[in-house]
């Protein structure tokens, strides 16, 4: 279930949409006018705004610039007669996800473009749910490097490639340069690449002036935010090409309004391999390769960041276990730790910890807690 807001001074319009998204599950404001939309607007946040742009009182562009200062993640669909396409342009230009040509079936409207932009909203809340470690551990000096690199880039709007062995913690360099750019109050969308591309493929219903990625609810979900595209490396060079065009559409790339607020999308692309290397031997497309690399940031192994064990393991013992109820190591299970290799990185580290937790009954953790979950050198 979502918020939606539909406005239309057309009553009839207004409660057949409003009674479609209903029926679908989704919650319902319902606004008369656009001055009506805007007083919703200034004390509720909505998923989705659906409003008509002809209206009295404040009309359907001057209410969408409007949602965009004040609720930058609310999906704004527009409603325009079809003798009105420059309505449907400008619209687009403004900053909405979509725009729909009247007449419409609104039943037809509810699942098969709010549904997506509901299922893409649901799938928002449930990574933000997910409770990210509150810091990245850098007392080592490849770490300290990677810092210092993310304070430069992260203010930037350029796609980015974030590169490094399975369990290094791309997906939390990825968080820490969305947190600390321009678009820290937009979206964070992590996706994989298999399950985009799904959403990429044209359909017999898109619109045949735009390409069918725009309408993809992955794309919508994380306007004015970051996209992350993870394991991009195993998509074939069909779907390749796909995620390619998506990203070329200039309602989705990174830029700016004017007054300087993010719009469009912009693009981390999570890999384990080095993509130019992929490049070089013809299995990766050039095209996407350098829509993707606006920068290479590489996260560096846990073989290569000695001085951060210790640190590593008190931050994720106090993540795994609730704080009034600190863990301990045994000296020997310090040892067993540092000796050992670590082939899946802090991924691998966290699993032996967690198992570790739970053969100690939450109590002293020994050597022997760790057993097999360690690759002794």
């Amino acid at each position: 279930m979502i918020e939606v807001l539909v406005a239309d001074d057309d009553e009839n319009v207004r409660e057949s949409v409003a009674t479609a998204l209903e029926d679908e599950g989704h919650r319902v404001t319902r606004a008369c006018d656009g001055g009506e939309a805007a007083t919703f607007v200034g004390t509720r946040e909505f998923d989705i705004a659906i409003c008509d742009v002809r209206m009295p009182e404040l009309d359907g562009l001057t209410l969408l610039r409007r949602i965009r200062r004040a609720s930058p993640r609310t999906a704004v669909l527009l409603m325009t007669s079809v003798g009105h396409p420059e309505d449907a342009a400008e619209s687009l230009r403004e900053g909405a996800v979509d725009y729909i040509l009247k007449p419409f079936d609104p039943v037809e409207l509810a699942r098969e473009v709010v549904g997506p932009i509901a299922a893409g909203r649901s799938l928002v809340r449930t990574f933000e749910a997910v409770r990210a470690r509150s810091r990245i551990v850098a007392i080592s000096p490849p770490m300290r490097a990677l810092v210092a690199r993310l304070a430069i880039v992260a203010e930037s709007d350029v796609p980015l490639i974030v590169y490094g062995e399975r369990g290094t913690g791309k997906e939390l360099v990825a968080r820490a340069i969305h947190a600390r750019g321009a678009r820290r109050n937009g979206p964070f969308v992590l996706t994989d690449c298999a399950r985009l591309v799904q959403e990429l493929r044209p359909s017999a219903s898109g619109s045949p002036e735009r390409p069918a990625a725009v309408g993809d609810a992955w794309l919508r979900v994380a306007s004015g935010g970051t996209l992350v595209l993870d394991g991009v490396e195993r998509l074939t060079l069909r779907e390749q090409a796909h995620v390619a065009r998506a990203i070329t559409d200039e309602h989705v790339v990174a830029r700016r309004g004017a007054s300087g607020e993010p719009l469009g999308v912009r693009i981390l692309a999570l890999t384990r391999e080095r993509l130019a290397d992929r490049v070089a031997d013809g299995s990766f497309q050039e095209s996407l390769y350098y829509r993707l690399c606006g920068v290479q940031v590489r996260v560096p192994p846990l073989a290569e960041r000695e001085d951060d064990l210790c640190h590593l393991v008190v931050e994720l013992l106090s993540e795994l276990q609730a704080p009034a109820h600190p863990p301990t190591l045994s000296p020997d299970a310090w040892r067993l730790l540092r000796q050992a290799r670590w082939p899946g990185n802090v991924g691998q580290l966290r699993s032996a910890l967690e198992r570790a937790l739970v053969e100690s009954g939450g109590g002293r953790i020994e050597a022997e807690h760790l057993g097999a979950c360690v690759e002794k050198t």
